[in-house]
């Protein structure tokens, strides 16, 4: 069976970069002192080919013009530690948005910036739905409402608290009532036409895999957290909806409206607009719990 990646020995100084760099070690050196591919366990992760400063590396599946120079674009001010800092600790979670709409190459480009996010093995599972039409939004705001109410008929009847402390749901139970002066609230808005699901944002990002891949949980929030950190230098505001990921787990019509395959499950739902609101300052947290060792 022929290899994914292929080695030109004329070009190849067998410097042993792509031997370093494998994360299956996928590469031998030969008779020759030069790399070459000798297993089949590559997943096309592109470090080899990256690496190489004789750009002796090819795949086979794809296409080399990806393989841009890093410094031909990237310049050094982009990458300051210190700036990318204070950006990070500046962003926020935005409940208001502007009555804008953002333009498709934006919205193109974000989903790009989740394409090239890393994933466990280099799976790349991470799928998308990308929700713009009013009439869509409102449609998961009308099911999210009818899983609400669905919460509520459950924990306030005494017959099935009863039955779920017996189960050993105990703490399950208790965490919903918490919760269920939130539900009413939202309830109320959806009434009242107040969007306290989605802010009025503009477009809803849902992300959605494949439920017995790697890490599918872990590799949607790394994606939706590039997005957002990349959406803020578009000028734009997010905020993560779980309650939208929590009502989908038991109203299968939210699953149907984003025609979610029936292997998949919705891990990350993520909103995004123009904020009507900026914010001045940087707030407090709690200290840093670290051991230094």
């Amino acid at each position: 069976m022929e290899y994914l990646v292929k080695v030109n020995s004329e070009l190849c100084i067998g410097c042993k970069a792509c031997i370093d760099v494998c994360p299956r070690d996928c590469f031998v050196l030969n008779a020759e002192g030069k790399s070459e591919m000798g297993s089949h366990l590559c997943h096309s992760c592109g470090h080899c080919i990256s690496i190489c400063s004789e750009n002796a590396i090819k795949h086979r599946d794809i296409n080399e013009h990806e393989y841009l120079m890093i410094s031909d674009i990237l310049e050094s001010k982009m990458k300051d530690g210190g700036q990318l800092f204070y950006l990070l600790k500046s962003i926020r979670s935005t409940r208001k948005y502007k009555s804008k709409s953002i333009s498709k190459e934006i919205l193109t480009q974000i989903v790009e910036t989740g394409r090239f996010s890393p994933t466990g093995h280099h799976a790349q599972n991470v799928e998308m739905v990308i929700v713009e039409s009013p009439k869509t939004i409102q449609q998961l705001k009308d099911e999210t409402a009818v899983a609400f109410k669905g919460f509520l008929k459950k924990i306030d009847n005494p017959f099935i608290r009863f039955l779920g402390f017996l189960l050993g749901k105990g703490d399950s139970i208790r965490k919903a009532r918490g919760s269920r002066a939130r539900f009413v609230r939202m309830l109320s808005g959806f009434a009242e036409g107040s969007d306290y699901l989605f802010h009025d944002a503009p477009v809803v990002i849902v992300f959605h895999a494949k439920t017995r891949g790697v890490v599918p949980l872990e590799n949607c929030t790394i994606a939706s957290t590039h997005m957002r950190i990349v959406s803020e230098g578009f000028g734009l505001g997010s905020c993560y909806i779980g309650y939208l990921v929590y009502s989908s787990k038991y109203n299968h019509k939210i699953r149907e409206i984003l025609n979610i395959p029936k292997e998949n499950t919705i891990f990350q739902v993520m909103i995004v607009g123009y904020p009507k609101h900026k914010y001045r300052t940087f707030v407090a947290r709690n200290p840093a719990k670290v051991q230094w060792k």
